[in-house]
C-alpha cells in the first residue's frame, strides 16, 4: 500500500511568508492612515459646510442677525452650536439639557462642533447684547491683519461694539481635528488648558495635512463669501 507524501510549509518558510506580510502591512499602513484620515476630513467638511448654510438660513430669517455665542465659566461646553438653529428646524436639537443644536463634532463626540460670532453672548445662561456699553460682556473674534488668508500672527479682536470698525468675520464654525488637544494649540498661562480665545481664524492652528494635528474651520466674511481651512 503506497502512502502520499503530506505537504507542509517548513519552519523557515514560514517566517519568510511572515516577513513578507509584515513588510507589505508596514508599507500599506500609512497610506491606510492617510485615507480614513482623509475620508474624515471630508465628511467634518460637509458638515461644517450644513451647519454654514443654517446660520446663513438664520440670517435671512433675522434680518442678517446671526445668533449670539455661548460661553459658561469653569466648564468646557464653550461655543456650543446655537440652539437657535434649533429652534427655528435648521439643525436637530440636542439630547441633553445643554442649549445647542446637535451636530456632534466628528473628532470629538463629546461635544458639537464649535461655533462663534462677534456681537451678542449668553453668558452663562445671561444674555448680553449691548454694543453701546463696552464694560458689558461680548463675544468676541480673533481676526488676523491679512484675512482671509489667516497667515498673519498680528491680528486683533473684534465685539461689534458700536465705537469700534466693524468686524471683517461674520461668524465661524470648526472642528477641534484629530487631537484636541494638539502641541500647536496655545495654552492659558501656568496652564496645560487649551486657549481658545483666538481658535479658529490663526492659519497656524489649522490641519493642513492628512496625518497633521490642528482645525479644520468654515468662516463667513462680512461680504458674503464663506472661506475654510484646507
Amino acid at each position: 500500500m503506497k502512502h502520499r507524501s503530506r505537504q507542509a510549509f517548513t519552519l523557515v518558510e514560514l517566517l519568510v511568508v511572515s516577513s513578507i506580510l509584515a513588510l507589505l502591512l508596514a508599507i500599506l499602513m500609512p497610506g491606510l492612515q492617510a485615507a480614513r484620515m482623509r475620508s474624515r476630513m471630508v465628511a467634518v467638511h460637509s458638515d461644517l459646510r450644513q451647519i454654514t448654510l443654517a446660520l446663513d438660513a438664520y440670517a435671512l430669517t433675522w434680518q442678517d442677525r446671526v445668533p449670539p455665542t455661548r460661553v459658561a465659566c469653569g466648564t468646557d461646553v464653550n461655543y456650543q452650536l446655537p440652539i437657535e438653529l434649533a429652534t427655528e428646524r435648521f439643525l436637530p436639537p440636542g439630547a441633553s439639557a445643554i442649549p445647542q443644536a446637535d451636530l456632534r463634532d466628528r473628532f470629538d463626540s463629546r461635544r458639537t462642533y464649535r461655533y462663534v460670532a462677534p456681537g451678542a453672548i449668553y453668558q452663562n445662561g445671561t444674555l448680553f447684547d449691548r454694543p453701546d456699553q463696552p464694560w458689558k460682556p461680548r463675544s468676541k473674534v480673533w481676526v488676523p491683519d491679512d484675512f482671509p488668508v489667516c497667515a498673519d500672527e498680528a491680528g486683533r479682536f473684534y465685539h461689534n461694539f458700536a465705537d469700534e470698525p466693524a468686524s471683517p468675520v461674520t461668524y465661524a464654525v470648526w472642528s477641534v481635528g484629530p487631537r484636541p488637544l494638539a502641541v500647536k494649540f496655545p495654552r492659558q498661562v501656568a496652564s496645560d488648558v487649551v486657549d481658545e480665545s483666538r481658535f479658529p481664524l490663526p492659519r497656524s492652528y489649522w490641519m493642513t495635512r492628512s496625518l497633521d494635528d490642528g482645525l479644520i474651520a468654515h468662516f463667513r466674511a462680512r461680504n458674503g463669501l464663506v472661506h475654510q481651512s484646507p
